[in-house]
């Protein structure tokens, strides 16, 4: 006899998914080779999960990329500077990375 076991949470999005990770270190892995970022964080709490964005370890993030774990509707990605200012709401993230390769463009420049 088997029971099988109920997870209520199973199909809840704790992270970002493969395809959502893959965008952001597809970006990542741009402006690293070109010189302009060095690092990078990851954090995960209850209600979001947050990609930081360094130009030097030792410094503040640059850039944050946040999705809302709870969003039902609406503003799931958010796009914080350095000074925590949202810079970018969306409901789809890539939004947030053709901001990022704006505001990057206008960096190298």
């Amino acid at each position: 006899m088997f029971n099988l076991i109920k997870n209520k949470n199973f199909n809840e999005e704790i992270f970002f998914n493969r395809k959502e990770l893959g965008e952001i270190l597809n970006i990542y892995g741009s402006m690293v080779a070109k010189g302009e970022w060095k690092d990078y964080a990851i954090f995960i709490n209850k209600n979001v999960v947050g990609f930081d964005i360094y130009r030097r370890a030792t410094e503040k993030p640059l850039f944050q990329i946040i999705k809302s774990l709870k969003c039902k509707i609406g503003q799931k990605y958010c796009l914080k500077n350095q000074h925590g200012k949202v810079i970018k709401y969306s409901s789809d993230l890539k939004h947030i990375i053709y901001v990022l390769h704006k505001k990057n463009l206008r960096l190298i420049k």
